[in-house]
């Protein structure tokens, strides 16, 4: 990429679908496996706004 080309941006409506479609895989991945599937992962599946919980020690 040259300095004269123009960098695609990203749209919000683009990065949630993003998030969406990484969520989906990440739930499709857990229950293969037989892992609990946290609200939140299912929340931003279905393109819910969502706050990961905070880490417990």
């Amino acid at each position: 990429m040259t300095t004269a080309e123009t960098r695609k941006t990203w749209t919000a409506t683009e990065r949630r679908s993003v998030a969406a479609a990484a969520a989906r895989a990440s739930i499709a991945l857990r229950e293969r496996s037989g892992r609990e599937v946290p609200q939140w992962i299912r929340d931003a599946a279905e393109g819910r706004p969502t706050t990961p919980p905070a880490e417990q020690p």
